[in-house]
């Protein structure tokens, strides 16, 4: 057991210490996370953790311990590093810049990602691209039915999925606070659902996706006014790597 803490503490500096690069930009020196970086050392402690605990009792454990330690660290820098593609060529799909908040050290968007002028948004967050839509980039007003040019978007954003099928997606569909809440909750379902069934539609395996409507929960704006409630109405799309634990994207 003090072995495996030991490891623990050790990986723990080894992510602090690799997961952090420093880049110049003219007299400014920031701070910049390598997600590749630090999703080795994420899976570096995993991995060795299991080599540790796992195995034949008489067998070498600081062998295991270290050969644990590399497969693990090449996992989880593999995911990193897709997941940070993916996030890429999604930005790329729908033409916005993505949002880095994958550094610790660096300032994080913690409101809504998306305005009134900028309807859509790729954020990189740790262990999973959160891509938010506006609901009048996708919906008419109250209705669940796709407009025409967000069938292209979602095209679009199907292609880059169906390229990388280690992943969960995740649909759900948000409403503001106005009226019934049951209702609001089945108009999010529906609308989550809309997108699910234009992305199978267009080469994305079902098996893949979960669809929730979480209605008027976890809102990102304030409801007291129009332009927060207009942020509220939206849909989000989770894309996760298989390994990690989903939380309920409503809750």
């Amino acid at each position: 057991m003090k072995r495996i803490l030991a490891l623990f503490t050790v990986s723990t500096l080894f992510l602090g210490g690799c997961a952090t690069t420093q880049t110049q930009q003219g007299q400014v020196t920031t701070n910049k996370t390598n997600k590749t970086a630090a999703g080795a050392a994420i899976g570096a402690v995993v991995g060795g953790t299991l080599g540790a605990v796992t195995g034949p009792r008489d067998a070498n454990k600081g062998k295991r311990v270290l050969i644990g330690a590399i497969a693990g660290a090449l996992i989880g820098g593999t995911i990193g590093y897709i997941l940070d593609q993916q996030a890429n060529q999604i930005s790329k799909d729908l033409g916005v810049k993505p949002i880095d908040n994958t550094n610790p050290e660096a300032p994080q968007v913690t409101g809504a990602p998306i305005t009134e002028n900028k309807p859509v948004a790729v954020v990189k967050e740790p262990n999973r691209v959160r891509v938010v839509l506006k609901d009048s980039v996708l919906f008419g007003f109250n209705s669940y039915q796709l407009k025409p040019e967000a069938k292209e978007t979602l095209r679009r954003l199907a292609r880059t999925l169906s390229q990388n099928p280690d992943t969960v997606i995740v649909i759900s569909g948000f409403t503001d606070s106005t009226g019934s809440f049951d209702y609001n909750v089945r108009l999010s379902e529906k609308r989550a659902e809309s997108v699910k069934n234009e992305l199978v539609l267009n080469g994305v395996d079902p098996t893949r996706i979960l669809v929730f409507g979480c209605g008027p929960k976890k809102p990102i704006a304030p409801n007291n006014t129009p332009e927060g409630r207009a942020l509220n109405r939206r849909v989000e799309i989770l894309v996760y790597p298989k390994s990690v634990t989903i939380p309920h994207p409503c809750e």
